[in-house]
């Protein structure tokens, strides 16, 4: 980012020339004006693609809520979807899907997970489901901090917003409506499309990974609204830790 700030809006800044500067720059005086319009000031130099998705990361980290779609689809039609609404730290809701008809439902609030798995879920995860049925009821236990992220279908509430790889700069277009800008990233297997904003703040509306074996596209939303993730209200039992 330059040290001097535009207004998104109307394209310009408002230049401030000190006493005693030359007469060329008198007409920029409490102008609304581009950059380009002082000969006293610089140009703004074109961030590049990699300082783009830098500036992207920095931005998603900052968040204090956060809604993240996953859907991810193979070559042969299976699919498997999750929504994680968090607040990037320790507090959020989860929930994840699949072709193969399981289903998980998550509530972490600090150091305490609901958990509702449905039958399907408890089957393919190896559990004794002999004689039992999908439930309304909700598991209450204690998070285990030496769980790794993921464990057991679980989430840990963050996500990795992490620039690697060369990015080079793609098509602009329309993400939800918001006028992006596509970053690429190549690494062996395929390639990352990374949709930043270039309105407003540079927020990172979608990502979309390509291979020759499966797409994975991840959405982002809601930024900064409300949270609103609270306990289940009723059909809680204890599990033991």
């Amino acid at each position: 980012m330059t040290a001097i700030m535009i207004d998104s809006n109307s394209g310009g800044t408002i230049v401030r020339i000190p006493s005693g500067t030359a007469a060329s720059g008198a007409a920029c005086i409490a102008l609304a004006v581009t950059l380009s319009g002082c000969s006293g000031n610089a140009e703004p130099q074109e961030q590049s693609a990699g300082q783009m998705l830098a500036e992207a990361n920095k931005t998603m980290k900052s968040l204090q809520a956060v809604t993240i779609i996953g859907r991810v689809t193979t070559q042969d039609g299976r699919w498997g979807t999750t929504r994680l609404r968090t607040d990037l730290k320790g507090t959020c809701s989860f929930t994840s899907a699949a072709s193969t008809g399981e289903k998980l439902d998550q509530i972490r609030i600090g150091d305490t997970d609901y958990i509702r798995p449905n039958l399907k879920h408890m089957q393919l995860s190896g559990m004794d489901t002999k004689g039992r049925k999908d439930q309304k009821n909700w598991g209450r236990t204690t998070v285990d901090p030496a769980a790794s992220a993921g464990e057991n279908g679980l989430t840990d509430c963050t996500h990795p917003f992490a620039s690697f790889g060369k990015a080079v700069k793609g098509k602009t277009g329309k993400t939800r409506r918001v006028s992006t800008t596509s970053l690429i990233v190549t690494d062996k297997s395929g390639a990352y499309t990374f949709h930043v904003a270039t309105e407003g703040k540079p927020y990172l509306y979608q990502v979309v990974y390509k291979s020759p074996d499966f797409r994975n596209v991840t959405s982002f939303s809601d930024f900064n609204t409300p949270l609103n993730v609270k306990p289940p209200k009723a059909h809680v039992v204890n599990l033991p830790d």
